[in-house]
């Protein structure tokens, strides 16, 4: 994920739609910019893992944890990092689950607050090809204390991978948009092991 160099708290407070003198107060962050980098390191390894072949596909119902990282610009830049729990189902072809406990990083990967909201996934899994969305509505609170809303959407596009054993990871592309009071694009990835 890349960088960019301004806080995107700072921006989404000159581009809220709402008018300053507000009282309300951000959710603290829960991540730091250790997690960021343990982040992007497991990422990375997961992703050079061999995609799970079709003989050796989990059966039944497999929930990975892992997390959703993107890099955000539009309205806002800088980055997002959130808790991803999939379900993917084998026998069933679902692909369901959240990403919740987003966090707002600046440019040097500070975590600004935690959003309010959660994504929802809703997918289909076809021989280890998982192809989902993720929607919801997250809202923050700008530096005039004024609650901001925004409508996130996400393509999540990925596979079922052997990282340690047969099918014990996930791994993809999440790609979108996010529109309301902040309109901006997302790039960023998932990952998550089994459970």
């Amino acid at each position: 994920m890349v960088r960019t160099a301004a806080s995107l708290i700072t921006l989404i407070a000159m581009s809220a739609c709402g008018v300053g003198g507000g009282t309300a107060t951000p959710n603290p962050p829960t991540v730091n910019n250790a997690d960021m980098r343990d982040a992007l390191a497991e990422a990375a390894a997961i992703s050079n893992a061999p995609q799970t072949s079709f003989s050796n596909l989990p059966t039944g119902s497999v929930t990975y944890t892992g997390q959703l990282g993107a890099d955000v610009r539009g309205d806002v830049n800088g980055s997002i990092l959130g808790d991803l729990n999939m379900n993917v189902g084998f026998s069933s072809n679902t692909v369901r689950g959240s990403v919740d406990n987003i966090n707002v990083l600046d440019a040097n990967e500070m975590a600004d607050q935690r959003l309010g909201g959660r994504l929802i996934l809703d997918g289909v899994e076809t021989a280890g090809q998982l192809d989902a969305f993720a929607s919801g509505n997250l809202s923050g609170v700008n530096n005039s204390g004024t609650t901001v809303d925004t409508q996130m959407l996400l393509i999540l596009d990925g596979q079922v991978r052997d990282d340690f054993g047969r099918g014990d990871a996930v791994y993809g592309a999440a790609s979108g948009q996010a529109e309301g009071d902040l309109d901006f694009d997302v790039e960023g990835v998932f990952y998550g092991s089994r459970n």
